[in-house]
């Protein structure tokens, strides 16, 4: 088990989320970053969809009641231990005794750690994400606090096969290319159903100019401000499907970016949806950052998620390999 020392401002326990009942307006939550958490996940032995910790750039200590293959993914912070630091997107093998400290800030904003086997939390929906507003899934519902006991499954036999490796000293080293550029504030989209409903000038500011995070913002979504955008004319919307990564044009001429935790429907117009192999960098971004837009072609961004998928599957089946 993991004794929790010190947690952040919004540390929570977070799968791929829930599935299949956005019908009933139900939010799908999960990690904003999938990438990075299955990533962590198969360094740790896991499948994919195994729990994780994500962690939002603030001081983080756990103390190990046990020996623990762990990995870290994403940004924002760097683990260590007594002063030393250790590196992300690798397997780690934590001694039992040992205190893991991630106070220093890096680039970035949220931190993934995966442990042998996943964490054990509470299922709803045939999901183990936290959904904070209706208090559901992982630790009970809430934000993990000081002095919680985080508990592990049962570790499978790619896990123990690594952490065996790792007590002898014989490291695993990924492909760093397996690491995107998940730091980059370029973000890609397709255009949304209502893009065309933009004038000329809005269409091409849309890409030309600059977003800034506000201080509004949550796993809901991130409240953007730029130069105004505008339709050609006012538009009354029947509420209609949204989903994360969705960006909508609101009344004042701002925009909001949706994230994992949004709404199932809306009635703002939807001008972008953000790709899904760039999810991982919505997922580092901060209040205060500046970000731009490019728009690419629906079969450009089909082929860059197919790219990304197959990096993963590859080093699933590499690690399967090497250690089953």
């Amino acid at each position: 088990m993991i004794k929790v020392l010190q947690s952040g401002i919004q540390t929570t326990i977070q799968d791929y989320g829930r599935y299949g009942y956005r019908s009933f307006g139900i939010s799908v939550s999960g990690v904003l970053s999938t990438y990075s958490s299955r990533l962590a996940n198969i360094l740790a032995g896991n499948e994919m969809n195994a729990p994780v910790l994500e962690m939002v750039q603030s001081p983080h200590s756990f103390l190990f009641d046990e020996d623990c293959l762990v990995s870290f993914c994403g940004g924002g912070l760097i683990p260590s231990i007594n002063g030393s630091p250790l590196p992300l997107f690798e397997p780690l093998l934590i001694e039992k005794g040992a205190i893991v400290d991630i106070k220093k800030p890096i680039e970035g904003f949220r931190l993934y750690m995966a442990v042998a086997g996943g964490f054990k939390a509470s299922s709803f929906l045939n999901s183990c994400s936290t959904h904070l507003l209706s208090a559901t899934g992982g630790f009970e519902g809430r934000v993990i606090k000081k002095n919680d006991i985080l508990n592990m499954l049962q570790p499978s036999s790619v896990s123990q096969h690594i952490a065996g490796l790792l007590k002898k000293n014989l490291f695993f080293n990924i492909d760093q290319s397996l690491s995107p550029k998940i730091h980059s504030k370029e973000i890609r989209i397709i255009t949304g159903h209502e893009y065309e409903l933009l004038t000329d000038e809005s269409r091409v500011n849309l890409s030309a100019h600059s977003f800034h995070l506000t201080n509004d913002y949550n796993r809901m979504g991130y409240r953007l401000k730029s130069e105004m955008l505008q339709l050609k004319e006012k538009k009354e919307m029947i509420s209609t499907a949204v989903t994360k990564g969705t960006i909508q044009l609101l009344p004042d001429g701002q925009t909001i970016l949706l994230m994992s935790d949004c709404q199932t429907a809306g009635g703002y117009s939807r001008i972008g949806q953000i790709i899904e192999a760039d999810h991982c960098r919505c997922a580092q971004l901060k209040p205060g950052d500046e970000i731009s837009f490019q728009i690419i072609s629906l079969p450009e961004a089909e082929r860059l998620y197919l790219e990304q998928e197959q990096r993963l599957l590859e080093l699933q089946q590499k690690v399967q390999q090497i250690f089953a």
